[in-house]
């Protein structure tokens, strides 16, 4: 009998991890959000609720999936969830090495590539068609976008974001709760909480008068 899963986030990353499910062989239940509409979706209260009391999932579901797209946001949620009652969720078309370790509450989406000895951490999301290179390591709550490539032994702090079609050069580190621009080419370590654009990427810094880079 194929797990029915409660997808905690029903905007369109949740959508999108509801279709992973089906993909994966599982059965959505339905979805969790702050402000539930429609029979198959109950409210984030309820679900605490039942979590904290350890009591069985609302509608029937055995297993939660993360389809919330906001890092800090889907962290925080995961950190209710009993290890449990999730799993990594990988997509067919996926393609994963032997060596690799996802751990559980990531989802991987179709045609995303994670080679040798790469580690990710929890609740990360890993998108469609991204490549994360030998040895890299993917701290939890972090998402790498559709087609960016982290190059190999990158590390990757919690939360961060690395943007569409960005690049991550060998060995670069970057920090926790950082943003990585769409397109940027990151040349060198980014420091925690900063967002970087461009290529080579450098800072940007916002100030009264409008954003600027330094």
């Amino acid at each position: 009998m194929a797990d029915k899963w409660l997808v905690w986030g029903k905007g369109g990353h949740g959508r999108v991890v509801a279709d992973l499910v089906r993909n994966s062989g599982g059965e959505v239940a339905g979805f969790v959000d702050a402000h539930p509409e429609g029979s198959n979706c109950v409210s984030e209260a309820e679900l605490l609720g039942a979590l904290g009391a350890g009591n069985t999932l609302p509608l029937g579901a055995s297993r939660i999936a993360l389809g919330i797209g906001d890092n800090a946001a889907r962290l925080a949620a995961w950190r209710n969830v009993d290890r449990d009652a999730s799993t990594a969720l990988v997509h067919s078309q996926a393609w994963i090495s032997s060596s690799a370790r996802i751990s559980a509450g990531t989802v991987v989406l179709p045609r995303a590539v994670v080679h040798t000895d790469a580690v990710i951490g929890e609740a990360v999301i890993l998108n469609s068609g991204c490549i994360i290179e030998h040895d890299c390591v993917i701290a939890d709550g972090a998402h790498v976008s559709p087609g960016a490539i982290l190059t190999g032994n990158v590390a990757v702090g919690e939360c961060s974001w690395i943007g569409a079609g960005a690049v991550v050069l060998p060995g670069v580190g970057i920090g926790a709760r950082c943003v990585v621009g769409a397109g940027a080419v990151v040349t060198r370590d980014v420091e925690d909480a900063t967002t970087v654009v461009g290529n080579p990427a450098r800072p940007l810094v916002t100030h009264d008068s409008g954003a600027r880079l330094t």
